[in-house]
């Protein structure tokens, strides 16, 4: 994983808890809007671990990589499912896998 800055590698081990997502250029930044609704929407405390995850929209069905640094904020979205996986890795694979699906769709 590729940070954008030392910030926000600091921020993501150290906390507060919040959600990271990548950049174009494969760098992870914080998204401080997306980290306030799972702070709304969770309940804390909120342990910093990172939790390697695929959000899909519930709207458009797009998978979207994320960094959320608690579990408890990996709980409830309300716009979108949140599905957890144990590597970086992993979660990369299924987005790719989701995005397959999604534009098999749009052709079919």
């Amino acid at each position: 994983m590729i940070f954008a800055d030392p910030f926000d590698e600091a921020l993501a081990k150290s906390g507060p808890a919040a959600l990271f997502t990548l950049s174009h250029q494969g760098e992870l930044r914080v998204d401080v809007m997306k980290s306030r609704e799972l702070w709304r929407q969770n309940q804390g405390p909120f342990l910093v671990e990172a939790c390697h995850c695929v959000l899909i929209d519930h709207e458009t069905n797009w998978p979207q990589y994320a960094l959320i640094t608690s579990p408890q904020l990996c709980i409830h979205h309300e716009r979108a499912s949140i599905e957890r996986y144990p590597a970086y890795e992993e979660a990369l694979q299924a987005v790719e896998q989701y995005k397959k699906a999604y534009y098999q769709r749009q052709i079919s």
